[in-house]
């Protein structure tokens, strides 16, 4: 940890407390910086609004990053290692499980071809498929994340370290400079990780921001401890992911623009019925997979929850980037992007995070504010 006394760390304020917003205050906070959270939505909040994603997101590492894209590949393989860290710790929410996915096609568009990630995970290996459907098949082990742990211990690691919060609402990203600064020390860093909001936030209204409507099922099935993934060259995805506390993660949709709120329940019995076709594991030993209607679907289940969450979604992916703007009160301020993961939060956090961390770190130290321009798009 670094040694720096409060009063001559830069401060700084991080806009949003969902797992981007999170991981990227405790980096600074961890790096000499003196970082305020300014968020309307917590980890503690009890019923978090659907567009706080993070509390309900499945939470394994698995890239889709594509083949070509180097940047989305450091981000995922930077946080897949750090991962493997947290999971030493039992207190971080963090697991190894082994894990399995599926492909109805090769990922890398080679018959004959590993994907990229191969390098990055343990254990690697192609092993036969038990699904016709999906004849390629991988395993490795992989971090499974239980959020609302994770979450909360991200909020510990933070405070602990003299990181501060704020439970409010911003119009405007410059706005966060009039909340945490004054006169004589103000504001030289604003960082925004507010999701799909920064489409409506002031300063930044990035209209590429969208919501990706998901729906999963959780049900208490403590005899898994896997996590499958079944890929489908269209972009259909399903899973099984399994919780610390017993509980496993069934999913899933993915519904761009829609924000439906409401629970589906035509999307809870195909997730049912899928999940139960390609993974009869799921059921407790010894149970029958034959059901004759839904009811009796839903009855061979210990259904705990059903869960809607809207994804963080960018057209172009995320925004990673650095400029300078003006606070509230008019002065110059570093402002800095780390927003528009979709579904890839939690594999590529810690990467965006880091990569945040040293764009800002280059910009104070290489260019003045009033000759400087955006980084990196």
């Amino acid at each position: 940890m670094p040694t720096h006394k409060s009063h001559e760390r830069p401060l700084a304020a991080v806009i949003g407390a969902g797992v981007i917003g999170l991981t990227t205050a405790l980096l600074l906070q961890c790096n000499g910086y003196d970082v305020t959270i300014i968020a309307s939505d917590f980890p503690r909040d009890e019923k978090p609004k659907p567009d706080y994603a993070s509390p309900k997101a499945g939470a394994h590492w698995r890239s889709m990053c594509d083949e070509d894209d180097e940047r989305a590949k450091e981000y995922d393989a930077i946080s897949y290692k750090t991962f493997q860290e947290l999971a030493q710790d039992p207190e971080s929410g963090v697991n190894i499980r082994n894990a399995i996915d599926y492909f109805d096609v090769n990922p890398t568009g080679h018959e004959d071809r590993d994907p990229w990630w191969s390098k990055v995970v343990e254990d690697f290996k192609k092993v036969p498929s038990t699904n016709s459907q999906f004849p390629i098949a991988y395993s490795y082990k992989t971090p499974v994340i239980t959020p609302p742990v994770y979450l909360h211990y991200l909020m510990h690691q933070f405070r602990q370290s003299g990181g501060r919060v704020q439970h409010r609402k911003l119009s405007h990203v410059g706005e966060a400079a009039l909340w945490v600064g004054t006169k004589p020390k103000p504001v030289k860093v604003i960082v925004n990780c507010t999701g799909f909001h920064a489409r409506y936030l002031g300063g930044v209204n990035d209209m590429k921001c969208y919501q990706t409507r998901g729906q999963t099922v959780v049900v208490r099935a403590a005899w898994i401890n896997e996590t499958i993934t079944w890929i489908s060259k269209n972009g259909a995805i399903m899973y099984v992911i399994p919780r610390s506390n017993g509980e496993v993660v069934l999913g899933g949709s993915h519904e761009a623009y829609q924000n439906d709120e409401s629970v589906s329940g035509t999307k809870t019995t195909h997730i049912l019925k899928t999940i139960l076709q390609r993974y009869p594991n799921i059921l407790k030993p010894g149970s029958s997979v034959a059901y004759a209607a839904n009811d009796d679907l839903f009855s061979k289940f210990d259904i705990v929850d059903q869960k809607v969450g809207f994804r963080p979604s960018r057209t172009g992916g995320v925004r990673v980037e650095v400029e300078h703007g003006r606070s509230g009160s008019g002065q110059r301020v570093l402002i800095a992007h780390n927003y528009g993961h979709g579904g890839a939060g939690y594999q590529s956090s810690w990467g965006t995070a880091y990569d945040t961390l040293k764009l800002i770190q280059e910009a104070e130290k290489n260019a003045p504010a009033e000759q400087y321009e955006t980084a990196r798009l």
